[in-house]
């Protein structure tokens, strides 16, 4: 189920939401939790009934790995074998359906045969929950803690706002909200907080309906046209389509993630903001710390810090940067699209690592321009169907030639949209989390052009899946 389409916010989510607080102004706390988790597991079931069983069975292998990790009374060498085979258990579930047939066909390209397509299908959110149970039982491995019964393991992994695009969420990060709501002195119905995280949840929403549905959609009608007819394209033209689908991304994906922070604040539950307006970074290193934010921090403490971090020799850093990128790219798809943009954004950390120690500086606003330009860049390996055709499209954006205009000028105005809401207006939280005199006024008038726009957007066109469903 898709969060822009009416079967969502005019029937599913006005439910639970009603549903929800009906039960908190009656007191009836101890219902909270499993009106969410009913939602949860409903959420998921209506577009995948299929991949349900998938879902289930990783949650129950996971809490049970995450039982035994949690006992006292279990040796730590035992506990070290229950922890490398509930991730092996992970991993090898998620290389089987994301990376199967990938394997299958450079295999057969190697030896010189047919591939054979064995049709595997891959289940939606499996990247993200994959990762968030990894993250727990590492964190339960090494932090130690009490481990929660069935049903509320069950709803940290299935939470609807979360589930199948992310954030990346911390066990230790939403179980102590969860646990506030069933306590007499938690979330108290028509208090000032509560109203305050309604105000922030709506205003969030809406604004990321408008991104996706005004912005992300438009500019994918030109990405998608633009990417059909790459060879027959000018200098103008291919600078054009990069720029489009980079903000396309932009607006897709961080659109979702401000509706998702913005559903879960509806029941008074704060996930992790996963964007901080990434394309005003001013270094590589600047960028993953304001892009996909929960899924930087998970490489970083699961992955680069294992590998040794910043505390081994200097060689040895520059690899555990390059390498972490590149499964970084891995993990987005299988292809290798994905990876040659993980290790351009690996080579660009190392030689941005090099620049820094030497002291190297740059005025900031050169920086912002340079770190934005190899965004953009690395962006058309991201979103090419193939290498051959993300060199082909990168050699005509780097040869400067005049052109007859095609219909891919028709999407300037709505690049220089897109730049002016990226580099000149306040993102999305600050608008939303700011308590002002007009936040209220504002947040209205957002839901109310946000509704607008849907309603005409899923009358009149075919919506667009979030580009990250895909991941």
């Amino acid at each position: 189920m898709l969060f822009v389409t009416r079967e969502f916010f005019l029937g599913f989510l006005p439910i639970v939401v009603a549903a929800f607080h009906l039960a908190l102004a009656f007191g009836l706390r101890k219902l909270l939790l499993p009106i969410l988790l009913v939602a949860s597991v409903a959420f998921y079931t209506w577009g995948n009934p299929a991949q349900t069983p998938i879902l289930m069975v990783s949650i129950l292998v996971n809490y049970l790995a995450g039982r035994a990790l949690a006992g006292l009374n279990l040796p730590p060498l035992r506990r070290k074998v229950v922890l490398i085979a509930a991730i092996v258990f992970d991993l090898g579930l998620l290389a089987f359906f994301k990376y199967t047939n990938f394997a299958l066909e450079n295999l057969a390209a190697l030896l010189g045969f047919e591939p054979r397509h064995l049709g595997i299908a891959l289940p939606i959110g499996i990247s993200f929950y994959t990762f968030t149970q990894i993250a727990f039982l590492v964190d339960i491995y090494s932090r130690g803690g009490r481990q929660r019964d069935l049903a509320s393991y069950g709803l940290f992994v299935t939470y609807f706002p979360h589930l199948v695009a992310g954030p990346i969420i911390h066990w230790r990060e939403v179980m102590p909200q969860f646990e506030m709501l069933a306590r007499k002195d938690g979330l108290a119905f028509a208090s000032s907080i509560y109203s305050s995280l309604l105000t922030e949840g709506i205003c969030l929403f809406s604004i990321g309906l408008i991104k996706k549905l005004i912005l992300a959609d438009q500019l994918s009608v030109f990405a998608n046209l633009g990417y059909k007819a790459v060879p027959s394209l000018g200098f103008v033209d291919a600078w054009v389509l990069s720029l489009a689908y980079t903000f396309q991304l932009y607006f897709d994906f961080s659109g979702y993630a401000d509706m998702a922070v913005g559903i879960s604040l509806l029941f008074g539950i704060r996930i992790p903001y996963n964007f901080n307006s990434p394309y005003q970074a001013d270094s590589i290193r600047d960028f993953w710390l304001r892009w996909h934010i929960t899924l930087s921090r998970w490489l970083r403490d699961y992955l680069y810090i294992p590998l040794g971090g910043n505390r081994a020799a200097p060689a040895l850093v520059y690899r555990n940067l390059f390498v972490t990128f590149l499964i970084g790219g891995l993990w987005h798809g299988a292809a290798w699209t994905f990876i040659m943009w993980g290790a351009l954004h690996g080579a660009a950390c190392c030689v941005q690592r090099c620049w820094a120690s030497r002291g190297h500086r740059m005025p900031k606003p050169v920086d912002v321009m340079l770190t934005f330009l190899f965004v953009n860049v690395a962006w058309v390996y991201f979103r090419a169907p193939d290498i051959a055709t993300a060199n082909t499209l990168l050699l005509t954006m780097a040869k400067p030639h005049l052109g007859a205009p095609t219909l891919m000028f028709a999407a300037l105005p709505l690049l220089l949209v897109s730049a002016l809401v990226v580099w000149l207006c306040p993102n999305s939280q600050t608008i939303a989390s700011v308590n002002w005199t007009g936040r209220v006024a504002l947040t209205g008038a957002l839901a109310g052009a946000a509704v607008i726009v849907a309603m005409l957007a899923t009358n009149t066109s075919t919506l667009s899946p979030f580009i990250y469903y895909n991941f």
